[in-house]
């Protein structure tokens, strides 16, 4: 089985792998721009003197948080432009080098690791509910917002998440591969 740090299609030298992380950071840059820009517009746009953008977090406070939550993966989605771009046109290689060195990803893989994953946190969530019940409090949110929010959460949150995985255990692993041959020091 090929293993993906081992990468030998397209080309690979180590400004092209700096290139393209800077290249994927610069999208990102651009996101957190265009995200910033449509929140201000959204505050301004409100008419509700309540609600203002908090300049520490970069959130809209009085506002929607399901909204705000939404719009932060414009970042993550312009950064993971950004990350084929650099990827296809810089590396010259196939968008899934940084997956698998395999000819096909194999989703049943990462099916069954979604689902352990899964397991196991739903099984320590729930010790740390039975544990410390006190910390939780229920919410009143209506059922429309909360399906809103499971939707936003369901659909969007695993783009954020491939991003960083793609980013920082694809691309910047296998750049760091090339030097550090030890599989234990690369190990993910």
């Amino acid at each position: 089985m090929k293993h993906y740090l081992n990468v030998t299609e397209g080309k690979n030298k180590w400004p092209r792998y700096l290139f393209s992380i800077l290249l994927a950071v610069g999208f990102m840059i651009a996101g957190s721009i265009i995200y910033f820009i449509i929140e201000l517009l959204r505050v301004e746009l409100d008419g509700n003197d309540a609600t203002y953008l908090d300049l520490d977090t970069g959130m809209v406070v009085g506002g929607n948080g399901t909204i705000s939550l939404l719009l932060t993966h414009i970042i993550y989605i312009i950064s993971l432009v950004g990350l084929w771009i650099g990827v296809r046109f810089i590396h010259k290689r196939k968008f899934r080098t940084l997956i698998t060195g395999e000819k096909r990803v194999n989703w049943k893989k990462i099916g069954w690791g979604f689902a352990v994953f899964t397991g196991l946190f739903l099984v320590t969530s729930g010790l740390d509910f039975l544990i410390n019940a006190a910390d939780y409090t229920w919410n009143n949110v209506s059922f429309s917002e909360y399906v809103y929010l499971f939707l936003v959460v369901i659909l969007f949150v695993p783009i954020q998440t491939t991003v960083e995985e793609l980013l920082f255990r694809g691309l910047l692993l296998q750049w760091v591969g090339k030097k550090l041959k030890n599989p234990v020091l690369l190990n993910p």
